[in-house]
């Protein structure tokens, strides 16, 4: 079985990282796997950048005048109030994809037998993916599927609509201007409502999302964890990895992987929840925070403990060392999937202190290899890391057993081929 996978990008972000991990691992177990992008960023040969439609010179033309025409009607209303723009407090991210590039007639001629879709945005839109005649695999890094233009349910404004359907009487106060989710959810009723789509999930969360969803409920969906490669995510010597990178050996660790948008409750990632937690640790003399990327001013200014801040990390062994000099990875997200930052910190034998939220339950066991705090109370994640810290020994033993065991490459190889195959066989007997 030939299976074409389909993604933005290679690299930079989790759905990418995922679908590479997932493609050299099918390869790597001999079966015929290639990632199709519409940016390649690396060099791994089973990467492919995908096809892009011929247009005729009318075509251009228009899409040029556009395209110039939307710019300079950008930069009026920049300058003046625009009633009809779409405006949420949600602070989760949307997108409308409702234009695409990819040539469509190269993947229905093609010889692959699966299309599995993962971060589609800017790659196929919804009118484009009814038109695929090859069986399709749809995994969900996010909501976006089943949600209208937003990528997770809105859980902060208690908006139910992904489960109820996208009406104008249903639609959250806080969302002002053109209701950009509905026109998005209509599109993909209309394009996508009767086309036979299997469903796989990182998470049960994200599984239980779907099968929730009015547009999607009755679709099957299957849990399967993302790859993690064990031979790179493993425990490393900590006095090692912290003389190699001038980290302190006499402080207590703690990492942490998004250090932006620090003034927004709602900001997804839950800077603000974090500085906050941080602010609240008895004795901050004595520990030390290793940020897994870049930092801005407006976080390092007003961090209350030591911290080293890495930059960007494109090296998966380098991101290993820097999880091993660790005693605790914070997670102060406001709602995940399978969040890969667990994920990793866990294979590395290191607990992490998360917010109960979304598909995080999977791989942090209250007070087993991490601690749940309840969303969104900081004084919790801060009571979180002081008990993860007395516990360390019992819980990196844990975390590694945990690892090992859940998320384990060839069950999850195996379980995605049978599901894959399975779902072909059913389609070719109909």
């Amino acid at each position: 079985m030939k299976v074409l996978l389909i993604n933005f990008t290679d690299a930079g972000g989790g759905a990418a990282m995922a679908a590479l991990r997932l493609v050299t691992a099918l390869n790597e177990h001999g079966f015929y796997a290639r990632l199709g992008v519409q940016e390649k960023q690396s060099a791994n040969p089973y990467v492919i950048t995908l096809p892009k439609k011929k247009h005729c010179l009318a075509f251009k033309i228009a899409r040029k005048v556009k395209s110039v025409t939307g710019e300079v009607f950008t930069r009026i209303t920049k300058r003046l109030p625009h009633p009809f723009a779409f405006h949420t407090t949600n602070g989760i991210f949307h997108t409308t994809n409702f234009h695409s590039e990819t040539d469509i007639k190269w993947i229905n001629n093609s010889d692959f037998d699966v299309v599995n879709l993962h971060w589609i945005s800017g790659v196929i839109c919804n009118k484009d993916i009814a038109k695929i005649k090859k069986p399709i695999v749809w995994t969900m890094h996010d909501s976006w599927p089943c949600c209208g233009a937003e990528h997770h349910p809105n859980v902060l404004e208690k908006d139910v609509r992904w489960r109820e359907g996208y009406f104008r009487i249903n639609k959250p106060k806080t969302t002002k201007g053109i209701d950009l989710c509905r026109k998005v959810w209509k599109q993909k009723k209309k394009y996508l409502g009767n086309k036979n789509i299997l469903f796989t999930a990182p998470s049960n969360w994200e599984h239980d999302v779907l099968k929730s969803s009015a547009l999607f409920g009755h679709c099957e969906c299957k849990v399967i964890p993302n790859i993690i490669d064990h031979s790179v995510f493993y425990p490393k010597d900590k006095l090692a990895v912290k003389k190699l990178f001038s980290i302190p050996d006499d402080k207590i660790i703690l990492g942490f992987g998004a250090a932006y948008d620090i003034d927004n409750p709602k900001s997804m990632k839950g800077s603000y929840y974090l500085l906050e937690a941080l602010s609240k640790l008895k004795n901050p003399e004595k520990y030390f925070l290793v940020i897994f990327g870049p930092a801005g001013e407006s976080f390092t200014s007003k961090v209350s403990i030591q911290f080293f801040a890495s930059g960007y990390i494109s090296n998966p062994n380098i991101l290993a060392c820097l999880y091993s000099a660790c005693d605790c990875v914070i997670n102060p997200s406001l709602i995940e999937n399978l969040p890969t930052t667990c994920l990793e910190s866990i294979c590395c034998g290191v607990p992490v202190v998360a917010f109960d939220v979304g598909g995080t339950s999977d791989i942090v066991v209250h007070k087993q290899t991490g601690y749940l705090a309840t969303p969104y109370k900081a004084e919790e994640l801060t009571e979180g890391v002081e008990w993860c810290i007395k516990n360390q020994t019992g819980l990196s033993k844990n975390c590694i057993e945990k690892s090992v065991r859940d998320f384990d490459e060839e069950k999850t190889i195996s379980a995605y081929l049978e599901l894959c195959s399975k779902f072909v066989i059913s389609l070719v007997g109909k």
